[in-house]
């Protein structure tokens, strides 16, 4: 019994899951915009989807509209919302690097509709999302699952959450 345990646990730290998201709606498009009552609401549908995930980690950019999307889970969970750089883009490439070595994490990231598609493909070693997110696009739930137990395998998955953006 106690190897089948020890067994278990090897397996669950060799893989960890990571959500990434494009912030909620905003209220307009100046610099630094606070989320609209859409994106407020956005923000609270992604707690409650993320809500039994175990979420351990969390990653924003440094914008009202991203910190205001992760801000109910983060408080839901008693978690800090670590901030990370999107520029210059060696930072983004720093940023997925340190996401890639981590092991028996949960993670959400949230970014922009031109910065989601490198975090998803940095995650998945290969270009998936081609095209940044369009820009009435808000709805979209990209899941990263990494697997390194005695092969690397990762899977991905895209839902939507919340109510469905305009097309």
């Amino acid at each position: 019994m106690k190897k089948f345990i020890w067994v278990l646990l090897l397996l669950i730290s060799c893989k960890s899951t990571f959500y990434v998201v494009r912030h909620g709606e905003k209220v307009d498009n100046t610099a630094n915009p606070p989320l609209s009552v859409l994106g407020q609401e956005r923000a609270e549908d992604l707690k409650t989807e993320l809500a039994n995930k175990g979420i351990t980690e969390i990653y924003s950019t440094n914008y009202l509209r991203t910190k205001n999307t992760v801000k109910p889970l983060a408080n839901s969970r008693g978690l800090v919302t670590k901030i990370y750089a999107v520029s210059p883009a060696d930072s983004m490439g720093v940023f997925i690097e340190k996401l890639k070595q981590m092991k028996g994490k949960n993670v959400l990231i949230v970014g922009h509709s031109n910065t989601t598609k490198y975090v998803v493909n940095g995650l998945l070693e290969r270009d998936t999302l081609r095209v940044d997110i369009p820009d009435n696009d808000f709805d979209n739930l990209y899941i990263v699952k990494r697997q390194f137990f005695s092969v690397r395998k990762m899977r991905f998955f895209v839902k939507t959450y919340g109510k469905t953006s305009p097309k």
